[in-house]
Formats: structure tokens, sequence, C-alpha cells
């Protein structure tokens, strides 16, 4: 799943999420949000492959690009903590210069990068009113098939990544 896919599946969950919450008036006090999900990892939703590089990174393919950038963000923090305390002009523009190549690097590479279409978009609350969870888990804009029915779980899958996309 590309980045562009990415984006169009997190619209449509966002905008799945807005057409429930003005649905049920009474979700406005559970504080509810949206997050990536699998058995390996979550993080909030977002579109920012940097973001999902550090936050959840198993939910990108391994790929020489994944390869190329999953130590870049640290390497440009280093070389941002170097900078700061270089004393020599020529020795701070040898850094900013590692720096720039370390950034085109990352963003070239963060665009080739493949996600896991099986990731699932969830509503998560921060203060869960139960007689609403189970009555939005039977909602036909939630997922029926990775919602967990039974009472002993409070899980509200929107669906996943791929199926958001396809719809």
């Amino acid at each position: 799943m590309t980045k562009d896919d990415l984006i169009s599946a997190i619209d449509k969950a966002n905008n799945l999420f807005n057409k429930i919450s003005s649905e049920y008036a009474d979700m406005t006090g559970m504080e509810g949000y949206l997050v990536l999900s699998s058995l390996y990892g979550q993080c909030w939703l977002t579109d920012d492959p940097l973001t999902i590089l550090i936050d959840f990174p198993a939910m990108i393919f391994e790929s020489e690009y994944k390869g190329k950038v999953s130590k870049l963000p640290e390497t440009m923090q280093d070389l941002e903590t170097q900078l700061k305390y270089a004393s020599r002009g020529k020795m701070k523009k040898e850094i900013q210069e590692k720096i720039k190549k370390a950034s085109l690097n990352l963003k070239a590479n963060l665009n080739k990068i493949e996600f896991k279409g099986n990731t699932f978009i969830e509503i998560r609350f921060k203060r869960p009113i139960l007689d609403l969870v189970f009555k939005l888990k039977k909602d036909p804009l939630v997922s029926q098939v990775h919602t967990p029915q039974s009472q002993a779980s409070i899980r509200i899958v929107l669906g996943t990544l791929e199926e958001l996309h396809q719809k």
C-alpha cells in the first residue's frame, strides 16, 4: 500500500468517524480518537511515514527502502547535537552538509516505503461508556467482521487500511 493509498484510507476513516460521532451525541464525553493498530504495535492515526517509521515500524513492509531510512532519524538527531556543540565554522559546515544529505536521503526513501494494508483503524476512548460502546459495536458503519461482538471486548474497528481504501 502506497502513501497515497494510506492517505485515502485515513480520509475515509475520518469521514466514518465523523459520521459516527454526529449520530451518537453521547460519544463526545467519551473523547474518542483513531489509531492504527495490529498485533505488532499501534500509533495515533497519521499519514506521516516518518511518524509511522518511528512509532509503529512493524506497519511498514521490510524492504531496501525501510532499511535505508530506519536509522536516519537517529543519525540526523546525532548530527543536530554535534552541530549544536561544533566550535569551528568548517566543522559546522561539514555537519550541515551531512544533515542535508541525510534529510534528502530520508525524504527520497520515505516516499518509496510500502504500508501493510492489513493494519486496522480503530476507535479508542479516553472515557468509555460501556453501554454506548456496545451500541456502537453494532452500528453498520463499524466493521462487523473485525469488531468483536462479545461484551468481553470494547474494541471498535472501522476496517483495515486496504478495506477502507477500496470503499
